[in-house]
């Protein structure tokens, strides 16, 4: 969080041709159409989980977290990080496999690139499928700062530990980019850098 992964997916969607994915994408369409009744959590869950059983457990768990969740200010982190957490307890895999299988729908080749890998489970699932894998780092003193600038708040310290947010901190990337200063030229720069020696390959 805060460490310039939009700024880098952006700039990789427009100067170099990526076709953009996100796998939080339908999650956090799904939090929205439970918590607040926007859309139809029963055609998102389908997608997710294509079991009726396995379907029929997790919305019976959402629909009880909801009753207990109450709204926090800002971006509803919270929300979000719980909602998958629930799903990724009937399959750890569930987010991957629905954006895998849209990905393999839109048409393999070119330039796939996927966003917001926060799961051990989906770094692997996708660099065993033959993935590239790019970390954005960057001080917390520096992500602290740019999320103040941005949200004009910053999210509570149990927001911040959440796994999703620490459970790649210790794996190996094959690609690291370190995203201390505020000149975005020099991020761009060392994309173009990271994509030069991936062609080159």
């Amino acid at each position: 969080m805060g460490s310039g992964k939009s700024f880098a997916a952006n700039y990789l969607e427009e100067k170099h041709g990526a076709s953009r994915w996100s796998r939080t994408e339908l999650m956090k369409r799904l939090a929205h159409a439970v918590a607040d009744h926007i859309g139809s959590p029963d055609e998102l869950l389908e997608r997710i989980f294509p079991d009726p059983l396995q379907r029929a457990e997790v919305r019976e768990d959402l629909l009880a977290y909801v009753c207990r969740y109450e709204p926090e200010p800002g971006k509803p982190r919270r929300l979000y990080q719980d909602i998958t957490q629930i799903c990724q307890n009937h399959d750890p895999l569930c987010f991957e496999r629905e954006l895998d299988s849209r990905i393999r729908a839109y048409g393999e080749g070119g330039f796939s690139l996927i966003d917001d890998v926060r799961s051990r489970a989906a770094f692997d699932y996708f660099t065993e499928r033959g993935y590239h894998s790019l970390r954005i780092e960057a001080s917390e003193e520096t992500r602290l700062a740019r999320m103040l600038s941005r949200d004009g708040s910053l999210p509570p310290k149990e927001t911040l530990e959440h796994p999703s947010e620490t459970e790649l901190d210790d794996v190996e990337h094959e690609f690291t980019i370190r995203n201390e200063t505020s000149n975005v030229a020099d991020l761009y720069a060392a994309l173009d850098r990271v994509l030069k020696e991936i062609r080159g390959a």
